[in-house]
């Protein structure tokens, strides 16, 4: 089994978030997020001011969706077992949920590196760009939310008496997923809860996104560590077939 390259892929998950903070938080300084109720000046002020930082930012921020990907295919990988045989609908599914996640993250970071290309552009145009930017980059949670409850669901219908996920792993992705749905909201308020910047559409958010993560690589570690476990016993026990 190839389990050095799934605990390669596993372990891109925390990679992902590390790379996260220190492009978008640290070097970006988009932590907490801009105002929706930033008038064009302020906001040009913003991308203007700060117009090198924000796109070095971007670009570091760029390589922590990409990083998703082999995270994914980890999950992927295991949810094959789970499901068993050669037909795995919910795995193909789960592999391309997560990996249109990292296309929607990407593009949105691209308004705001657009917005800080050129420093004289209208501020008008800036606060479009911005609005670009925040609205998917908290809003556009509809495929991690069908991904997580895809997951979940797939770990409950393992009926194996040693399953290959935990039975309480399928309510966590599930919870996860529905307590992450909230933050498309954001399309309807600019204060408030469920605004981009709020509690609910941005800091639970990115809370439970990060709690989902790294719950899953424990998850998919520990099944990694079962495979191998099993791979070994049936070629100990082939061994002793063919010598016996």
């Amino acid at each position: 089994m190839n389990a050095q390259s799934q605990r390669f892929c596993a372990w891109c998950g925390p990679a992902q978030m590390v790379i996260f903070l220190i492009g978008f938080w640290a070097v970006a300084r988009f932590m907490p997020p801009l105002s929706p109720t930033l008038d064009p000046d302020h906001a040009a002020a913003v991308f203007r001011d700060h117009s090198l930082a924000i796109r070095i930012g971007m670009l570091i921020t760029f390589y922590a969706g990409a990083l998703s990907v082999p995270w994914v295919a980890a999950i992927t990988v295991q949810l094959k077992r789970v499901e068993g045989g050669v037909h795995t609908p919910l795995a193909y599914t789960q592999l391309g949920l997560g990996c249109l996640l990292p296309l929607e993250f990407i593009v949105s970071l691209y308004f705001f590196a657009t917005a800080a290309f050129r420093a004289d552009r209208d501020p008008k145009i800036v606060q479009v760009l911005m609005d670009l930017g925040w609205l998917p980059l908290t809003g556009l949670v509809y495929t991690v939310v069908i991904q997580a409850i895809v997951i979940g669901a797939a770990i409950l219908m393992d009926k194996r008496d040693e399953p290959i996920f935990p039975r309480w792993s399928g309510y966590f992705n599930i919870m996860c997923g529905l307590l992450m749905s909230p933050a498309g909201f954001d399309l309807f308020f600019k204060t408030g809860p469920l605004a981009w910047n709020g509690l609910i559409a941005w800091w639970l958010l990115v809370f439970v996104y990060f709690v989902w993560v790294i719950g899953n690589i424990v998850l998919v570690l520990k099944a990694i560590r079962l495979q191998e476990i099993q791979s070994d016993e049936a070629a100990r026990a082939g061994e002793a077939a063919t010598v016996g």
